[in-house]
């Protein structure tokens, strides 16, 4: 996991007293469900952020999220 992320969601951990994995986890779980979500809107969403098809891992979604919210700022 990349140093920055990991240091984000070790200190998430601590705050909510549970491990870094189960968030790490649950992250990949919610991101999963998102993937699999059938809606059209959805699916088009995804097909704009995961152009390759393959579901990203928490940090890239967080990357990508973050670089998508830099732009819509600026």
């Amino acid at each position: 996991m990349n140093r920055k992320y990991s240091a984000a969601i070790q200190k998430i951990a601590e705050q909510e007293n549970i491990s870094a994995e189960f968030i790490y986890s649950e992250i990949q779980k919610a991101i999963e469900a998102g993937y699999n979500n059938p809606e059209p809107e959805v699916q088009e969403y995804w097909r704009k952020i995961a152009p390759d098809g393959r579901i990203p891992a928490p940090e890239e979604l967080i990357e990508i999220l973050s670089r998508e919210i830099e732009l819509d700022i600026k």
